[in-house]
């Protein structure tokens, strides 16, 4: 009889062992009941790395997507199975369903999920499967959630029945309508703010191409016939198209602000997320010509640059920098990554051991996810990159000036209203000289355009404009006359951004009365062909004014707008907060899970009470970015108050205890002084 030797018995159980992978790993793969749910407990960082290279990294990805912050990412892959990591790749929950999940959407506030199915089942979830619903149809190809989930909308389709339709549902899985279409291409959902939304898509028939916009309500908006939709801006101001080798950029109106032609037939558009007047544009291009070109819509060709075929790329969440992969032009598995700059340079290279598929930047600063054609997924961390980059920097950047209080003696302040790159109507106060016309002293600062280095623009676009204002207290009349180029504009947006500059600039200077803009002494019907002008024009009070901070390009500004709806009788400190705190949530640096908690109000103080997250806007040892980004927040939320209350002093609570902000940063609590000059040059 044949003896064993010892080291048999190790092969008997490795095999064993492998054996037993196997059919842990089948069982992975093989679908079950679509209402089968499979919660993982959370994984330390050593067992995480384990378990998630065994269970993913032979699927195809169908699908991926993360939120805002990059806490959580999404996908669906071939094996019938929706998975959630955490931001250290950590499961968190998976789910099988019973046909191919051709879509996996979670919300950019990291709360939702929305899925569908070849099957036709369209499953929403909140992260945590508190709350969940599904709605059964034909076929879902195409999903887009709202930032906050408001608003799902989803493209299915029946081809063998030639049925096609576009579906849109509340948070609470109500079906609001349904519209039939043809086959739908792409599909695009636009941002909750302001508290409106578009859907934006294009359709396909046998070759030919039509982009639409329909309202919340499901009426069309406008319909561009032998176009294709190629991106849309975060909120929807600006939707990019292109026919052949015409690439044309829109309001969300409809209205064509820009176009230009190129070289190639474009494949992939992407609005720079900080500037949504500045556009790039990539199409495929045999030979060694440039194929990555950067417009901007008033300057037009910014630069143009080769990079390699078939590469995926997206603008880091700053507007700064940009990302690029491509593995195609090797023939090993590995993918060559670049950071460019947003001057198209080159800054940095290196090589990832898998092909990249998936390229993905969100809201966070510095991380990138990448994903496999294995599916193995990853993330990118940029930060030593950009910290060397902004080192080499010898230019000093101002990026915020916080709120002033107070003036000279001898000196005015006038607060201008300008644009940045994303139409914002930005208040800026500019120091003058004491005198007694203090309108035609801001037509002419208006007329002059922002300061230099302001990542702002002008509103009046012809220098050789004049404007004479003429003061009539008696009758209660401001006429404002204009020279004969006024008559020379053209186009909605630009006629809109002089009537809004113009109308807010000298409203703080009146007292109700009316307003009349002339041509050389002729009062007009409006200004440019399309906007019409009902004389006379109003001065602009917000009774109820919010500060919103916003960035434009490397700056950071307060935006003021109203508030409260005229209906409301009472002012809600409450909710004109949220409204400040909804917009920080759209900054890349600020946490998107910040939280009012509570506001205790007194005649004499005011205490908002937010949550834990509100800290990491305080870094220890801060850089000057970070000191300004911290400042801004606190202006909007500060402003806001005093604007909106007679409190003579504001506390912020952390969890309803006081807290002390690091050493290098001003308080959370300010006392009332009057006047406040917002955005001082």
């Amino acid at each position: 009889m044949k003896r064993f030797e010892p080291y048999y018995y190790i092969v008997i159980t490795a095999g064993i062992f492998i054996l037993g992978g196997l059919v842990l790993f089948s069982m992975q793969l093989f679908p079950a009941a679509e209402s089968n749910t499979v919660t993982v407990d959370p994984q330390t960082a050593d067992q995480a790395e384990g378990l998630y290279d065994f269970w993913f990294s032979s699927v195809e990805v169908y699908d991926i997507s993360v939120d805002h912050s990059m806490e959580r990412i999404l996908f669906s892959a071939d094996n019938n199975t929706v998975s959630l990591l955490d931001r250290e790749r950590r499961l968190s929950w998976d789910k099988t369903f019973e046909t191919e999940p051709n879509q996996a959407r979670i919300s950019s506030c990291g709360n939702y999920a929305a899925i569908g199915t070849e099957g036709g089942r369209l499953h929403f979830t909140s992260v945590d499967q508190v709350f969940a619903w599904d709605d059964q149809g034909y076929p879902v190809k195409k999903i887009s959630v709202s930032p906050n989930a408001s608003w799902i909308a989803a493209a299915r389709a029946l081809p063998d029945q030639d049925q096609y339709q576009l579906d849109l549902y509340n948070h609470d899985g109500d079906l609001k309508w349904s519209l039939e279409t043809k086959p739908i291409k792409n599909l695009y959902l636009t941002s909750e703010y302001l508290e409106q939304a578009n859907i934006y898509y294009t359709t396909e028939e046998e070759g030919q191409t039509a982009v639409s916009a329909v309202n919340i309500d499901g009426d069309q908006l406008w319909r561009f016939d032998d176009k294709t939709l190629a991106a849309v801006s975060k909120y929807g101001s600006r939707v990019a198209a292109y026919q052949d080798d015409i690439v044309t950029v829109y309001d969300s109106l409809g209205y064509p602000l820009w176009s230009a032609g190129l070289p190639i037939e474009p494949s992939k558009i992407v609005f720079n997320p900080q500037n949504y007047n500045r556009v790039l544009i990539y199409g495929s291009r045999e030979g060694s010509g440039e194929n990555l070109f950067y417009y901007d819509l008033a300057d037009d060709l910014l630069w143009m640059s080769r990079i390699a075929d078939g590469s995926l790329f997206s603008f880091t969440p700053d507007g700064q920098y940009i990302l690029t992969s491509s593995w195609r032009h090797y023939k090993e598995d590995y993918t060559q990554m670049k950071l460019l700059s947003r001057e198209g340079i080159e800054l940095n290279s290196w090589e990832v051991a898998m092909r990249v598929e998936h390229l993905l930047l969100s809201g966070h600063p510095h991380l990138a996810v990448v994903c496999g054609e294995d599916g193995y997924i990853d993330l990118v961390d940029l930060q030593p990159l950009l910290i060397a980059e902004d080192s080499n920097e010898q230019r000093e950047v101002q990026y915020y000036n916080p709120v002033t209080v107070g003036k000279r003696a001898g000196e005015s302040n006038i607060i201008l209203y300008f644009i940045d790159g994303n139409d914002n109507l930005v208040p800026v106060t500019r120091t003058i000289n004491q005198t007694e016309d203090h309108i035609n002293a801001a037509l002419e600062e208006l007329i002059r355009g922002p300061a230099r280095d302001s990542a702002l623009f002008r509103t009046i676009p012809d220098k050789e404009i004049t404007a004479e204002a003429d003061l009539d207290k008696e009758n209660g009349i401001l006429t404002i006359d204009f020279s004969s180029e006024l008559s020379g504009i053209n186009g909605a947006s630009q006629s809109k951004t002089i009537y809004e500059s113009l109308i807010h600039t000298v409203s703080q200077f009146l007292n109700g009365e009316d307003i009349y803009l002339t041509v050389e002494g002729e009062i007009i019907e409006s200004i440019g062909p399309e906007l019409e002008l009902n004389q006379p024009l109003q001065p602009v009070k917000l009774e109820n004014p919010v500060y919103l901070p916003i960035m434009s390009d490397n700056r950071y500004y307060l935006k003021v707008e109203e508030g409260a709806d005229a209906s409301e009788t009472e002012t809600n400190l409450s909710e004109l907060l949220e409204k400040t705190l909804h917009a920080c949530r759209s900054l890349p640096f600020f946490p998107t899970n910040v939280d009012l908690r509570g506001l205790d109000q007194s005649s004499e103080q005011v205490q908002i009470n937010l949550n834990s997250p509100f800290r990491s806007i305080f870094p220890e040892e801060p850089t000057e970015k970070e000191h300004s980004q911290a400042m801004l927040v606190l202006d909007a939320l500060f402003t806001t108050v005093f604007e909106n209350s007679r409190a003579q002093r504001v506390e912020i609570l952390i969890d309803g205890e006081p807290w002390t902000t690091p050493a290098g940063y001003p308080s959370i609590s300010r006392f009332y002084r009057q006047p406040a000059f917002v955005n001082p040059e």
